[in-house]
């Protein structure tokens, strides 16, 4: 996918637009095949008004679920509008959600899309589960119909579709990149305290081991994850080792290692220990230890698996919206690099 700079189509301007690939700061992969391209600031001195509202769809069990969105106050990109479609956690809304991420998205002219789950959370499936509300397939359709139709007529950039959540919405991720209709369309997704497990009969869903019939997709994860989360108790359950080395690294990659082990980047066998990962950074995050992994070990390629791991980090890491952003926006191409 090119994202250089190019002509805006927009009627009013005849500025010059770009598709970002990724901030200055932050994660980013050294390989995100984007040429990335920043604004001056000159083409964002526009009259144009932030769009936000909301729409809704219906699944096949007759259930109407809602969506809201927030269009920046910037020209689409030659190529559509760069979505991030980010999932509140149990008791949350989509009305109102996310609205950290503003500030980064707005340089890209990136459209920010907060779907309700049912009844305030979301079914853990990949399938549609008799008896319980099809939030899989609300979502399938709702990106469907972004690529569709775009947002309220503003064109979307089907290779920049980027997908994540909070707790029990972190947990959708792993869904829908098992789920055939979706697995294929996100360019990256991102993982705060979320984990993967299948209920019966959720013919879509594995995690037993990888499998290339559930876990074939190439799209680049960003997991994030506090060591003392008793919301979402954080893996591994010491495959490796025993007791886990905190300070070290987070020994197995659960549940990215099934996506990783299809695209050549765990072997599941620790040779070497190359699956421990590789140290790439360290920061502090709300005032914890925070240490983010990649599994380059086993190749310059597989920076597209993250992990953020935070020492005695609590539920959900909070404040990293800058970082998030910067990682998924890094990529563009449906599917994986």
């Amino acid at each position: 996918m090119d994202c250089r700079l190019r002509a805006s189509p927009h009627p009013v301007m005849a500025v010059l637009a770009f598709t970002s690939c990724g901030l200055l700061h932050g994660i980013q992969p050294a390989h995100a095949g984007c040429d990335g391209m920043f604004v001056d600031g000159f083409d964002r001195a526009r009259a144009f008004d932030v769009v936000s509202d909301s729409a809704s769809i219906a699944t096949d069990d007759g259930q109407v679920h809602t969506w809201h969105y927030r269009i920046p106050a910037a020209a689409p990109p030659a190529d559509g509008h760069p979505v991030l479609i980010w999932l509140h956690g149990d008791g949350g809304s989509g009305s109102g959600y996310g609205a950290g991420f503003h500030p980064h998205m707005d340089a890209a002219s990136a459209i920010l899309v907060t779907p309700s789950g049912t009844d305030h959370t979301w079914t853990h499936a990949a399938s549609d589960l008799p008896g319980l509300p099809q939030d899989a397939q609300f979502l399938s359709r709702l990106i469907d119909g972004l690529i569709a139709d775009g947002v309220a007529g503003a064109p979307v950039n089907s290779d920049r579709i980027y997908l994540g959540g909070e707790s029990r919405g972190a947990y959708m991720p792993y869904f829908l990149l098992q789920r055939p209709s979706t697995r294929d369309r996100f360019a990256a997704v991102a993982v705060n305290a979320g984990l993967l497990y299948c209920q019966a009969g959720d013919a879509d869903c594995s995690v037993d081991g990888s499998s290339p019939a559930f876990h074939a997709s190439a799209t680049p994860i960003l997991h994030l994850h506090g060591s003392n989360d008793a919301a979402v108790s954080p893996p591994p359950l010491a495959t490796f080792h025993d007791p886990i080395d905190w300070n070290f690294d987070w020994r197995v990659f659960f549940p990215m290692k099934l996506w990783a082990g299809q695209n050549g980047c765990f072997t599941g066998n620790n040779p070497g220990g190359v699956d421990d990962g590789v140290l790439r950074e360290t920061y502090v995050a709300n005032g914890h230890p925070a240490s983010v992994h990649d599994l380059t070990g086993h190749g310059a390629q597989c920076d597209r698996y993250q992990l953020i791991l935070v020492e005695n980090g609590g539920h959900v890491i909070g404040n990293q919206h800058e970082r998030i952003w910067s990682f998924l926006s890094g990529y563009c191409g449906a599917g994986g690099p």
